[in-house]
């Protein structure tokens, strides 16, 4: 006899994920400007990912490079936005349980290409991507405007750090 309160916690199979989307379905909905394009990360992209940490004062990486590159590996989704030239332009790090929420780890666009609405195209792709789920994040106070003006709405968050690092 079923005595589960919540008929789908019956049926996980009902609406479990049958694989991640894909990501050129998910870009067409959207205007990418004919200069950029918007990739799934790849460890090729490591090295310009740590550098355009740095330049913006994110030591992880520096610091910590194996581990932020296993972080990379195993973190969905994660793009990067590349100009024509092969310069990695910012990119966005997320993990997810696909159904509820995603959790947006590290979104940065290099200062050269800020104010061409990247940021939020890397953003918007991402949810595309996990079109079920809230994106929950923190932010540092000087970038608190950009996600204000994007629709996110405030609230409190709290980080305990590991005793190992």
């Amino acid at each position: 006899m079923n005595t589960c309160k919540y008929e789908i916690c019956c049926h996980p199979e009902r609406d479990a994920p049958s694989g991640r989307p894909d990501l050129n379905s998910v870009l067409a909905r959207f205007d990418i400007p004919a200069s950029l394009s918007i990739r799934e990360w790849s460890p090729n992209y490591f090295d310009a990912m740590c550098a355009l940490s740095s330049a913006e004062g994110w030591t992880t990486p520096e610091l910590r490079p194996k581990e932020t590159l296993v972080a990379w590996e195993n973190s969905w989704p994660t793009l990067v936005a590349v100009d024509t030239n092969g310069k990695l332009a910012g990119f966005l790090r997320a993990i997810t349980d696909t159904q509820i929420t995603t959790y947006l780890c590290e979104v940065l666009v290099a200062h050269e290409f800020r104010r061409l609405g990247l940021g939020r195209l890397l953003i918007d792709v991402c949810q595309g991507l996990v079109p079920t789920t809230r994106l929950d994040l923190l932010s540092t106070g000087e970038t608190d405007d950009f996600y204000r003006a994007i629709n996110c709405v405030d609230f409190q968050g709290f980080r305990l750090r590991s005793e190992c690092v």
